[in-house]
């Protein structure tokens, strides 16, 4: 079982800044769990690297990695890094692949997101992750929508990262995991 992570420039793991540490702590978390990580960055990560995770710095060797069905978590900031990464990656996805974006997406960008890869074959769970650093290292919340097919995918990866049974959740259709997040947090 392979689980990957998509960072950007400035999002790397501790110390370096404040971004990117729900990322890092989830991948840290995944290995130490035996689930192989493979990490796209645009530089080297060697916090993670020096604790097994394979990073590499292009969308080609990065799918490469992966088993088919791919399952790609993005750890990303909201906004329009979301929608550019997607761009980048989609030439190198296939039908069936699973996207989930854990980051704090506006809820109707991920409907937006979802309806334009689903229409590709590919599916998009907006994930709403939290737990905060401590959740991410050793056991986070998931609540997650999607349609119906791309959780099947992605199910061993998010039940493998959850706190407990209780810590991943179905909130219903696109778009309803940020909103159930951003409610939450609210």
């Amino acid at each position: 079982m392979t689980f990957s992570f998509v960072t950007r420039a400035s999002v790397c793991y501790p110390p370096l800044d404040t971004h990117g540490k729900m990322g890092g702590n989830l991948a840290l978390q995944a290995m130490e769990k035996n689930v192989a990580v493979i990490g796209k960055a645009q530089g080297p990560k060697p916090d993670l690297e020096r604790n097994g995770v394979k990073v590499v710095d292009d969308y080609g060797s990065f799918v490469s990695y992966l088993d088919k069905p791919r399952v790609i978590y993005l750890s990303l900031p909201a906004g329009p890094t979301v929608d550019n990464v997607l761009k980048e990656v989609l030439p190198y996805l296939e039908k069936g692949d699973v996207v989930m974006d854990g980051g704090n997406s506006f809820y109707l960008d991920s409907i937006r997101r979802e309806k334009e890869l689903f229409d590709k074959g590919i599916y998009l769970l907006d994930c709403g992750t939290s737990g905060g650093l401590e959740g991410a290292r050793h056991g986070a919340c998931f609540m997650f929508g999607e349609r119906d097919g791309g959780i099947k995918i992605a199910e061993p990866f998010l039940k493998t990262l959850a706190i407990n049974d209780a810590g991943y959740v179905w909130t219903g259709q696109p778009g309803s995991g940020h909103f159930v997040h951003l409610y939450i947090m609210g």
